[in-house]
């Protein structure tokens, strides 16, 4: 089978991504809800638009989290089961802050698509950490070819 070659770009730049994502989370969860209400269903018209953007806010913020968790020889579960808790306990932050504000409302329903979310991502990973073997970077030269 062959493996994917990943790099893991320096921790303070995966932590960046990590505070980029939950900046963008926390601005559209609180500040300035996305969308105008003229989209009602999202993609495929199978769930309303406000649950894909709950799903796929937080499969970004638990991938991102992960990614700045993973440090091998760490085992990868660390590294999963910390970016699922890490996002979800993030989401129920964010829901109580929402109860406090008269143009937002606090929904268990919105927790369990943030749960949702970054379960899937903790169970993408997973899978990716079987197929693929991540090597440090440290420099633009030293990438490698995905697939050798």
């Amino acid at each position: 089978m062959t493996r994917l070659h990943l790099p893991l770009v320096p921790k303070p730049l995966r932590w960046l991504l990590v505070v980029s994502v939950a900046s963008v989370v926390v601005y559209y969860s609180v500040f300035a809800p996305p969308g105008s209400g003229a989209m009602e269903m999202g993609p495929l018209g199978l769930f309303p638009y406000s649950n894909w953007l709950h799903v796929t806010a937080y499969v970004g913020l638990a991938g991102a989290v992960v990614y700045a968790l993973y440090a091998p020889p760490r085992s990868s579960w660390y590294a999963v089961g910390g970016g699922f808790l890490v996002a979800f306990g993030y989401g129920v932050a964010i829901e109580f802050v929402q109860s406090t504000l008269p143009a937002r409302t606090f929904a268990v329903g919105d927790m369990g698509l943030n749960a949702l979310g970054a379960g899937a991502a903790a169970i993408v990973w997973l899978g990716l950490f079987h197929v693929a073997r991540f090597y440090r970077l440290s420099a633009i030269d030293d990438v490698e070819p995905v697939v050798q």
